[in-house]
C-alpha cells in the first residue's frame, strides 16, 4: 500500500537540508515500527519519496511525502504512530492510501505557494505595487546557477497571483517543478528591481504555506481523489 502524507517542517528543524531530511524520517519509520517497504539489490533503502525540496532555512506549512507499505496500517494510526517518534519542527498533519499506480509527487505537484514578510522604505500602497507588478508584460531577472552558465529568465508567466494577507505579508502563487520553476528569493529580487522602495528580504522571512497540483486555475491538494484518482 502506498500512503501519501502531509506533514509540516518547522523551527526548530528548518536549518536541516532535504537530504538530512530524508535521513530523519527513515530513521523515524524504523524506530516507529512501521511495516516499510524495501527496495532490492545489495544496497537496500525505504521506498520514501518526498515533493519539492525546500531551501534550507525555509519553513514548510504543508510538505508531502510518500512511504510504499507492505502491510495494511489505517491512516490515523500511522499519523499517530509516526508523529510520536518525530523530533520537534517535523509533524505529520494527515495521511490517506493513495492507488500504487498513482504519479509521483515530483510528476504531480506544479504549484507552489509562499508568504513573505515583506520590507519598505517608508509606508506603502502594497494593493498598487501588486497591480502594478503584475500589469508588467514581462519580468525578467538573471537567473545564477552553480557550476552553469547563468541565463535571464522571464517570471512573469510564472507567477500566477499575489495578494496582500495582511499590512507587509504577501502571499504568492507560482509555478514550481520540471514545466518552470521560481525561486521564491528571485521574486523579492525582482521587485527590488523593479520598484526601489522594495527591500531585500531574508529567507527566514518566507515560509512555504504549501504545494499544490493547479488544474484550470484551480488548486488541489496532491492526495485530492481528483488527483490521485482513488476512491473515498
Amino acid at each position: 500500500m502506498l500512503m501519501r502524507v502531509k506533514f509540516a517542517k518547522l523551527k526548530p528543524v528548518h536549518y536541516i537540508s532535504h537530504l538530512e531530511l530524508m535521513a530523519l524520517l527513515r530513521r523515524a519509520n524504523r524506530r516507529a515500527g512501521l511495516p516499510v517497504s524495501y527496495s532490492e539489490g545489495y544496497n537496500p533503502h525505504q521506498k520514501l519519496a518526498l515533493g519539492q525540496p525546500l531551501p534550507v532555512g525555509m519553513e514548510g506549512e504543508n510538505e508531502y511525502f510518500d512511504l510504499e507499505l507492505n502491510e495494511d496500517i489505517s491512516e490515523e494510526d500511522f499519523v499517530d504512530c509516526l508523529n510520536k517518534k518525530l523530533p520537534e519542527g517535523i509533524k505529520l498533519l494527515e495521511a490517506r492510501v493513495v492507488s500504487d499506480s498513482v504519479k509521483s509527487l515530483m510528476a504531480v505537484i506544479n504549484t507552489a505557494v509562499y508568504q513573505i514578510k515583506m520590507d519598505f522604505d517608508g509606508k506603502q500602497d502594497e494593493e498598487k505595487l501588486i497591480r502594478e507588478f503584475m500589469s508588467l508584460p514581462e519580468i525578467r531577472i538573471i537567473r545564477y546557477r552553480r557550476n552553469k552558465d547563468d541565463r535571464v529568465i522571464d517570471l512573469r508567466p510564472l507567477i500566477y497571483k499575489i495578494e496582500v494577507i495582511r499590512d507587509f505579508l504577501w502571499e504568492f502563487t507560482v509555478s514550481t517543478g520540471s514545466r518552470g520553476n521560481i525561486r521564491p528569493l528571485e521574486i523579492v529580487r525582482a521587485l527590488g528591481e523593479y520598484f526601489e522602495v522594495i527591500k531585500e528580504v531574508p529567507l527566514i522571512n518566507i515560509k512555504r504555506e504549501g504545494l499544490y497540483v493547479r488544474r484550470k486555475n484551480k488548486l488541489y491538494e496532491p492526495y485530492d481523489q481528483i488527483i490521485t484518482g482513488s476512491s473515498d
